[in-house]
Formats: structure tokens, sequence, C-alpha cells
């Protein structure tokens, strides 16, 4: 239970970090770093989605 805590402590902490990236990128408009920024949070998103998952929901998906 510990460990599962941590990692979605950590995915969320990530997902804030890549959010601030990604619109700071986007006022320089850097679109490269923004898209970077982007795949990164999508990636702890989907991280912290799959915590999150049932049992059922990770059944389903992997069908």
């Amino acid at each position: 239970m510990i460990e599962t805590k941590d990692a979605v402590r950590y995915h969320r902490k990530k997902m804030v970090f890549w959010l601030k990236a990604q619109k700071a990128a986007k006022k320089r408009l850097d679109k490269n770093k923004e898209q970077q920024a982007n795949q990164e949070y999508r990636k702890h998103r989907d991280a912290l989605l799959a915590i999150w998952a049932t049992p059922a929901e990770r059944l389903a998906v992997s069908v």
C-alpha cells in the first residue's frame, strides 16, 4: 500500500512539473519542448490511471 501511495505521489508531482514546463514552452513558442512536455505529461497520466484502475479495467484493456 505504501508503494502505491509513493507511486501516486511521484506521478502526480511529475504531471505538475511537466504541465508547468508545457505552459512555459508554449509561452516561449518552443514547439519541440512543448511536445516533449506533453508526451511526458501523458506518460505519467497513463501510469497514474493504471495504478488507479480496477482489475476488471486492467483486464478490459489487455483484451
